[in-house]
């Protein structure tokens, strides 16, 4: 350990056997994971003391130690015999601190760092199995995050190269069985081949074997073991495991020191296995015993914030179970007061994206819960939004409008944007110099990003004391939600696996209708099987959720004149999927449709429409000298996509309208930056092409332009866009898909093109839910440009315009179709473009070409092809 402990110039010779002792420690923490080693760090005198701090460890408290590290690492030359030891540090620093925040930015530079470390350490160093080791557990952790499958052989091959580079005798053997356990039980969760559980649970059980109860692993081997345990019962449910789990896991507890991480842990893992026997055992003092443990780890300040919040809703699924909704209120109330602090300002988007995805459904399950237990709508309504579209608030936030704030406190104000300007550059991640060097822009971005949102938080703090600006970034309060309803009710539709409601709000307050009939596990159903659009579904949207809400909003004829009554549709989860707002009876004669009897448009959120009408109108002169831009993007040919004939046409008609409303009219060069940099003039922005969901990384789904496969126009680069000085008037985006939502972990958050633009800036934008064809893109277009015409570009006019436009295409397709004159509830076989797994219909990848007539890839089944092209259906308003 010698050669580890020096810490080069950076302090004196009587610092040397305290920093011994930090890196001593660390060593511990590298090889095992484990969290025992936390209370020998505590101590006053240990100079690293303030990495491991349980639970105690600040955002200021991170970035002090990291930029030490850094310090240290650019102290060293390349050849230093200690610069493998300052580059550990760092990496250690680096990786604890991802495990505390959740930054995938630290965990992808610990890994870099780590393989800096191996580069610069010989392989006959006494520490070189350690090094392998600290790799390899950070590879694991990556697996975890993103599923690559690359990451978990090479942690493998790591553990099992450590393990072979020592003997049995020796003590470090015993750690690198663990920690291969580790890996393998890991690569088991991935294939679910029994062989690598089985070795997994073997080199376990020998570890442990290997460890005197009076040793400071021997916690960590049980802990391990336990985990394994548990993880073979889920696939093989063989009650036997869980039981030797539990009986380890309560022998754990007792060795645990109260009020750390690893009692935290402890206990959540013994909750977990509690409520696995009772699953299978059915005896209720074993539910009773797991909701108190999970409860307990819910609310233990010691553990990351992200499992907090997960063991609070696995509490509340435990409640349900007991029909105990007064407490499943105070763990699911609990969990989305968490969440916000899940994501400060400073994370990435990529990273609070991440993060998010591992909390799918907390906050509808929380309203569910609430309304169970009484609560009052308004109070419902608060969990829903607190928990949903947390990265789309985090951006309304940052893009605030701050007129009053420059009037009064112009100070103040130029601080929050210099501040907000500095978070909203991405980070850049630089691998390294070419010799070998930390660069400037690595050391420097992620610590100033943190550094920028602890002053934001203060700044904030600082304004709301100031008079008028007490709810300055504040949630909306219960007036300012009633306004969401000015000029029509805002209908939330909160689809839960405990009970589905309509959270109405109207001038006079908010209120919650019961909508029975509507099943969580139906709608999952039905999106498996892609029927989204078919008449079938339709007809079942209007009975089970769309006919309950008009009829309660007294909305049953259809209007005599041009007032049409206006609905805000926010559906939640896997309804996000549906077209609430051509739910109906689709046949001559019928008026039984929310088309003809209301118009729709769509919000992420309540506070996100209330956001939207509290953004000023603000016209400023373009580069080219006009007061107004509509920016005109016709991809008719994009690289390996089928070519689209209709496109020009379109465009041409986009460009006569806009000229007619006195519009200069901008065609760039079809690539991503001269499209970005027009964006940023324009008030319209009108783009007719192919449109790509990425179904794993919503914030990746793009709008495809020439260089698409070198630099794609994707949700991340627009929503990295700031229009919101200008808030542009529309955005419409005639392609496929821009609207669809097909990462269930991120339904809530509705990360697709649509919000991406509206994100940037626009006040509306409208979109599509899915496929499009071609030829239909240019009436429904040239309809709704009518509209808007007609309305004089006021707010009101888009959705008329579209709403009109979508009624007579619908009508024209009734009057063209012989078959849609159905006396009795559609056949779910009467399906039009839908989604993957159908066969009606099939997703081809991005590199196949597809149909002439669609604006995606898709390959329809030529028996259907012509039959019922319900075209009308997916095109959706969003906006203010």
């Amino acid at each position: 350990m010698a050669s580890s402990c020096a810490i080069f110039d950076l302090c004196d010779e009587a610092e040397q056997s305290r920093w011994s002792l930090g890196i001593g420690v660390r060593s511990l923490h590298i090889r095992t994971g484990s969290c025992m080693e936390v209370q020998l760090c505590n101590a006053e005198d240990t100079p690293d003391r303030s990495l491991y701090r349980d639970a105690k460890r600040g955002q200021v408290e991170w970035e002090e130690a990291i930029r030490d590290s850094r310090k240290a690492v650019d102290a060293s030359p390349q050849d230093h015999p200690d610069r493998a030891a300052a580059l550990r540090k760092l990496g250690l620093r680096l990786f604890n601190r991802y495990r505390e925040l959740g930054a995938l930015t630290d965990l992808e530079e610990a890994i870099r760092v780590d393989r800096e470390v191996l580069k610069a350490t010989p392989q006959d160093h006494p520490e070189w199995a350690l090094y392998l080791g600290a790799l390899g557990i950070a590879l694991r952790h990556r697996y975890r995050e993103l599923r690559e499958e690359k990451d978990i052989q090479e942690a493998v091959e790591l553990g099992r190269t450590a393990l072979e580079r020592t003997q049995k005798y020796q003590p470090d053997h015993a750690i690198y069985m663990g920690n291969l356990s580790s890996t393998l039980g890991e690569r088991f969760w991935g294939t679910g081949d029994p062989a690598y559980i089985d070795e997994a649970i073997q080199l376990g059980r020998e570890s442990l074997e290997a460890t005197p109860e009076d040793n400071d692993y021997h916690s960590n081997r049980l802990n391990g073991l336990i985990t394994l345990l548990s993880r073979r019962y889920d696939r093989k449910e063989a009650i036997a495991d869980v039981e030797e789990a539990i009986q380890l896991g309560r022998r754990l507890l007792k060795m645990s020191v109260v009020g750390t991480t690893y009692e935290a842990e402890t206990l959540a893992g013994l909750g977990a296995f509690v409520g696995k026997m009772y699953k299978a055992k059915g005896e209720l003092a074993d539910l009773k015993e797991a909701i108190v443990l999970l409860a307990s780890v819910a609310r233990h300040p010691s553990l990351r914030t992200v499992d907090r919040i997960r063991y609070a809703m696995e509490a509340v699924r435990y409640c349900a179970l007991d029909l105990d909704w007064q407490q499943a209120c105070e763990h699911s109330t609990l969990a989305i007061q968490l969440i916000r602090q899940l994501t400060p300002r400073w994370l990435e988007n990529s990273d609070k994206q991440n993060l998010l995805r591992r909390l799918m459904g907390a906050s509808v399950d929380a309203a569910a819960v609430a309304l169970n237990a009484g609560k009052e709508p308004m109070a419902v309504l608060s969990l829903v939004e607190e928990g949903r579209s947390v990265l789309a608030a985090s951006l309304e936030d940052m893009r605030t409008d701050l007129f009053d704030l420059w009037n009064k406190y112009p100070e103040l104000a130029a601080q929050f944007v210099r501040l907000r300007d500095e978070l909203d550059t991405p980070t850049t991640q630089v691998m390294s110099s070419t010799d070998g060097n930390l660069t400037p822009s690595l050391q420097t971005r992620s610590s100033l990003r943190s550094a920028a949102g602890l002053a934001l938080h203060n700044l904030v703090i600082e304004i709301q004391k100031r008079p008028g600006f007490e709810s300055f970034l504040v949630s909306p309060s219960e007036e300012e939600i009633r306004t969401a309803a000015l000029h029509g009710p805002v209908v939330v539709v909160n689809v839960s696996q405990y009970r589905c409601d309509a959270l109405i709000v109207e001038k006079e307050g908010v209120r919650s209708l019961a909508l029975p009939q509507l099943e969580f596990w139906s709608l999952k159903e039905k999106v498996l099987k892609g029927s989204l659009g078919s008449l079938a579904v339709l007809a079942w949207l209007w009975e089970t959720v769309t006919k309950p809400i008009l009829d309660s909003l007294g909305i049953v004829e259809r209007p005599s004149g041009e007032n049409w009554p206006h609905i805000w549709w926010v559906p939640t989860g896997l309804l996000s999927r549906f077209p609430l707002h051509a739910a109906g009876y689709h046949h001559q004669g019928s008026t039984n449709s929310v088309l003809d009897l209301a118009m729709s448009s769509y919000g992420l959120s309540v506070k996100a429409i209330v956001q939207g009408r509290r953004r000023r109108v603000v016209k400023a002169p373009s580069t080219s000298g006009s007061s107004d831009q509509a920016l005109i993007v016709a991809m008719q040919h994009t690289p390996e996509y089928n070519r689209l004939r209709f496109v020009e046409k379109e465009s041409v008609m986009v460009e006569t309208f806009c000229k007619s409303m006195l519009f200069d009219c901008v065609h760039p060069s079809q690539r991503k930056q001269e499209v970005m940099t027009h964006l940023k003039n324009c008030r319209i922005f009108h783009f007719a092409g192919h449109g790509h969901t990425n179904n794993s990384d919503p914030s990746q789904s793009s709008l495809l332009l020439e260089d698409w496969k070198d630099d794609r126009l994707t949700v991340a680069a627009l929503m990295e866009l700031n229009l919101r000085e200008r808030s542009p008037f529309l955005a419409y985006l005639s392609a496929c898909g821009t609207g669809k939502l097909e990462n269930e972990g991120l339904s809530d958050e509705g990360i697709h093109l649509i919000s991406g633009c509206q994100l940037a800036g626009f006040r509306h934008v409208i979109g599509t839910l899915w496929e499009v064809n071609d030829e239909s893109c240019v009436h429904m277009a040239r309809l709704t440009y009518e509209g808007i015409q007609d309305g004089s570009l006021r707010d009101e006019s888009v959705c008329v315009g579209l709403h009109r436009a979508t009624r007579e295409l619908r009508d024209r397709w009734l009057r063209e179709s012989a078959s849609a004159k159905p006396t009795k509830l559609p056949r779910e076989a009467d399906t039009f473009a839908l989604a993957d797994g159908m066969d009606s219909i099939i997703i081809g990848e991005d590199n196949q070409p597809g149909s002439e007539g669609s604006r995606k890839i898709v390959i329809h089944d030529p028996d259907k092809r012509d039959e019922r092209l319900m075209h009308w259906v997916p095109y959706v308003h969003f906006g203010v």
